[in-house]
């Protein structure tokens, strides 16, 4: 399979059209990131867009050519070119293995519903704001965040395999799994939110005391705490490796419920392991790591929702 930097989608590639200006009622209010004369910098699809030369008489793909996550693609790595909408690389896939062809525009957007949904959460840790026209996900990810959605959107493309594909479209598709996982455990591996990296620098200064309510105080004890605990990639590449086998687990709505549960209390003993239970920030180190993954666990359940409706239907 080669990458088609012009393909946005099945429903767009069925009456594809070869100008972009076709298509910015879709980008309207879109910030992008391009490259020009060697020069990063971001546009807006308004007037300021309608103002860089030429750029509105581009076909779609010399657009698209232009985006940062393209200019550092590997060639050898699909989904480095569409980072941040790695669904169209299975989309794209799917439409030219001629899946789509028998399906009503709305069964295709369905099932690319579906797919957006699946990878949108790994999707937000691109290293380059680039180009996206479809992201969802909006807040930045934590490391632990990251982590889970890996194995949960894998296991869950891997369950749309096995569910509706077969034959060589299936095979076609697992092999485009695998490489999904490989260009996504190394950006997950070394990943870290901004967040996650203020902490770890704050927790190697030793601070002068200063004036502080007693729910600063703990608050600043717990995160420092959180700071300095190291994760080796052996025990991430463990603790996704647990969420995926019990993500396999997943057979209905149920079943779905009480994965989650069993998976949020491996992420909260994974990721403050560093915090002993008899410490008096246990409890609180606990409540604000499940806070700051409440939102990635409503969308992972969200998604295998949506997975188990589409087999129902």
């Amino acid at each position: 399979m080669k990458i088609d930097l012009g393909y946005i989608g099945a429903i767009a590639a069925r009456n594809r059209e070869k100008r972009l200006f076709e298509t910015t009622n879709v980008m309207a209010g879109k910030q992008v990131e391009v490259i020009k004369n060697g020069t990063a910098y971001q546009i807006t699809f308004s007037d300021e867009f309608k103002q860089v030369q030429g750029l509105m008489r581009m076909t779609t793909e010399e657009f698209f050519s232009k985006d940062i996550n393209v200019k550092n693609a590997d060639p050898s790595d699909l989904f480095s070119y569409r980072p941040q909408d790695q669904w169209l690389i299975f989309s794209q896939y799917l439409h030219e293995a001629k899946y789509f062809d028998s399906l009503s525009d709305e069964n295709v957007k369905d099932i690319e519903s579906i797919l957006q949904h699946i990878t949108d959460g790994i999707d937000s840790i691109a290293k380059y704001t680039g180009i996206n026209l479809f992201g969802i996900k909006k807040q930045q990810l934590q490391s632990y965040e990251a982590q889970l959605e890996l194995a949960s959107s894998t296991a869950a493309l891997e369950y749309f395999s096995n569910k509706f594909l077969s034959g060589d479209v299936k095979a076609g598709f697992d092999q485009l799994i695998q490489e999904y996982v490989q260009h996504n455990t190394k950006k997950v591996m070394e990943y870290q939110s901004e967040e996650e990296r203020f902490y770890a620098a704050r927790a190697k200064i030793k601070w002068i005391n200063a004036p502080r309510t007693s729910e600063q105080s703990q608050l600043l004890s717990m995160t420092n705490k959180l700071g300095k605990t190291i994760y080796t990639h052996e025990e991430i590449q463990s603790v996704i490796k647990n969420y995926e086998e019990l993500y396999k687990q997943i057979k209905d709505e149920e079943s779905l419920a009480s994965t989650l549960l069993e998976i949020k209390e491996q992420l909260l003993s994974f990721v403050i392991k560093g915090i002993s239970p008899m410490d008096a920030d246990y409890q609180l180190s606990r409540e604000f790591v499940s806070q700051h993954s409440e939102e990635t666990f409503k969308r992972i359940e969200n998604y295998w929702k949506l997975l188990l409706q589409g087999e129902q239907a």
